[in-house]
């Protein structure tokens, strides 16, 4: 009964931090996730108002805390979330947090009992029950079994997408009996790193905000950077409606774009309507004027296009 509380509390502390096709990874290559030592620090007491009463808060234990991506490797540096709750709920039927801070190895002035603490870092992370003793020290060490993703993008000629223009999106690799992945990270940020816990996950890369998309399953490993490049068939087109070629684009335009089935993917009301569109073949649809042109195009990865319709 014991353990299935624990693993019901990590589940809910650790869910609460969270809700902080074709080809794939072109190349996918795995690094160690280094975590260079740092020397403890001391960081800011738990609120003793809330833990115990100032007698006991005089005979306080320091507790030193560290997290490690495996067994065998350094602590964290920086960016470790920590945080102590009481094991008793409040009033609210949840329980306290009595302190919290972030940084690397942390030390909290703890009265003698029992507390939960959560040690989070990135999107992996761990929650333990631990007992402080009479006053001393001791250190308790978090290993979060987690390496990292660092992902990018490219055409099909190699170029590097615009960060501007490219997003990627973390779900489960398992789906539910409804077919749906849960999300775990969202609109990740080309080159960043980002931790997450060992295990595969399912990528979707968002090249624009059309139909240039690609999915891929990748596989992070404890204490490793995985880092993946997806490349993108697709294109950034740019349309204007022209009296002559190469003339002033005409104001006051109405664009709708249809793929090769005739299905609307986008529209829009500019002179020089841009989007990123998977290659393929379309149809662009001008309408200005009460009169309507239009123009089949065919999108090639990596080759950004004008795309010009005549007003005759």
């Amino acid at each position: 009964m014991k353990s299935k509380f624990l693993r019901t509390l990590s589940q809910v502390l650790l869910s609460a931090l969270i809700a902080v096709g074709p080809a794939a990874a072109s190349a996918q290559e795995n690094q160690p996730a280094t975590a260079p030592a740092t020397q403890p620090r001391k960081a800011a007491p738990a609120n003793s108002a809330k833990a115990a009463t100032s007698k006991a808060a005089r005979t306080a234990t320091r507790v030193w805390l560290e997290a490690k991506m495996t067994d065998t490797g350094a602590p964290i540096e920086s960016s470790v979330e920590w945080r102590v709750f009481a094991v008793k709920p409040g009033t609210d039927g949840k329980l306290p947090m009595l302190s919290q801070t972030s940084g690397g190895v942390q030390a909290f002035d703890i009265p003698k009992g029992e507390y939960f603490i959560h040690a989070a870092y990135g999107h992996s992370g761990a929650v333990r029950r631990i007992v402080v003793e009479d006053d001393g020290e001791q250190r308790e060490t978090f290993t979060l079994n987690a390496g990292a993703l660092q992902l990018s993008g490219v055409t099909g000629t190699g170029s590097r997408i615009p960060l501007n223009l490219l997003r990627f999106d973390v779900y489960s690799k398992e789906a539910d009996e409804r077919g749906v992945r849960q999300l775990i990270a969202r609109n990740v940020k080309p080159n960043e790193i980002v931790p997450f816990p060992a295990g595969t996950y399912h990528v979707v890369s968002q090249f624009g905000t059309l139909n240039a998309e690609i999915r891929a399953d990748l596989r992070v490993e404890a204490g490793k950077v995985t880092q993946a490049t997806i490349e993108h068939r697709a294109a950034r087109m740019t349309f204007r409606l022209v009296k002559t070629a190469g003339g002033d684009a005409i104001a006051d335009t109405a664009w709708s774009i249809l793929t090769e089935s005739g299905d609307v993917i986008t529209e829009s009301v500019s002179a020089f309507p841009a989007f990123v569109l998977s290659e393929g073949t379309y149809t662009a649809i001008a309408r200005n004027d009460e009169k309507i042109y239009s123009r089949d195009f065919k999108v090639i990865s990596g080759i950004n296009q004008d795309v010009e319709l005549l007003a005759e």
